[in-house]
């Protein structure tokens, strides 16, 4: 064989040998996650109650928010199949359609509290000094108070409804992901390719967004999940008290609140049940997820 065709045939060797190396972490870390049964079953989960909420017309075929007086207070049945309510709308069907709204207020909550602290963590770990002081005093000050106690005035104050318990979710959560990002970036920036970036006189937008920010996702991204469980179980307290979504827009939180009445509690289950067992399933295989993320990440394992 010539010399030009071993050339030739060691360009797309070498090629495909980087291309490996570059995908290796992810493949590595799609290795360990597929070996998490708990991991896997979460998703499953998750990922089915994802799907029902997305296609709620077309699974449930009832109005959730149809009363009909007649069929009030029935048990399960073909045409029902979680039963009736006190107003006869149909339980399953305001059980899927609650988790289009607790299911939304979970992701965006958690989306507003990693904007908020993903970037005054990059800030505060990046510039360092007084900015850094000022940011993590304002953290720790937020972090003394109990969320459902600010939650719960907050929302007797403003009044309730779907996008204020997003906003307020997320504007209470978002000291768990500064101080996160703000460690992680305590250590990248003392990385060789960093300081030769800032000796290039690159902007610290530039160095933070595309050096600094790209090598916390590992950490984000399990804050993530996590997150999403905390929201929806915020949601549901709120909701539960009556200061979060308003009927008749359901919410497993609000449809939880008929359980207060003890009739109900003892002679009618098939009216809090769904959504009760709905918010742990949701919550477990969220956190499963998490706990998957968490050890196929990890950078301290090797296989």
């Amino acid at each position: 064989m010539s010399d030009a065709a071993t050339t030739s045939a060691a360009v797309p060797r070498d090629a495909t040998i980087r291309a490996a190396r570059v995908q290796r972490p992810w493949l590595l870390a799609a290795r360990r996650f597929r070996r998490n049964k708990l991991a896997l079953a979460g998703l499953t989960v998750f990922a089915l109650l994802v799907l029902l909420a997305v296609a709620a017309p077309l699974v449930t075929g009832h109005n959730p928010n149809q009363v009909n007086l007649r069929d009030r207070n029935q048990g399960p049945s073909l045409e029902h199949l979680f039963g009736t309510d006190r107003t006869g709308r149909d339980t399953f069907a305001r059980t899927i359609y609650a988790g289009r709204v607790s299911l939304s207020v979970g992701v965006v909550a958690v989306a507003i509290s990693l904007l908020i602290g993903m970037t005054l963590g990059a800030v505060a770990g990046f510039k360092g000094g007084l900015v850094d002081s000022v940011i993590m005093r304002s953290t720790d000050v937020m972090m003394t108070f109990p969320p459902i106690v600010i939650l719960l005035t907050v929302a007797a104050i403003t009044g309730p409804g779907v996008g204020k318990t997003m906003v307020l979710i997320g504007l209470l959560n978002w000291p768990i992901a500064c101080r996160l990002v703000r460690a992680r970036l305590l250590l990248i920036r003392s990385q060789d390719y960093v300081l030769a970036t800032i000796a290039l006189g690159a902007p610290d937008r530039r160095i933070i967004v595309r050096h600094a920010l790209p090598n916390v996702i590992d950490v984000l991204v399990v804050y993530a999940t996590l997150g999403i469980a905390t929201a929806i179980l915020l949601e549901a307290g709120l909701s539960f008290l009556g200061l979060g979504v308003q009927p008749p827009t359901p919410s497993w939180g609000n449809m939880l609140n008929v359980a207060r009445n003890v009739s109900v509690l003892e002679g009618a289950p098939w009216q809090w049940l769904p959504p009760g067992v709905a918010i742990v399933l949701s919550v477990l295989s969220v956190n499963f997820i998490g706990d998957g993320l968490q050890e196929a990440l990890d950078p301290r394992l090797t296989s």
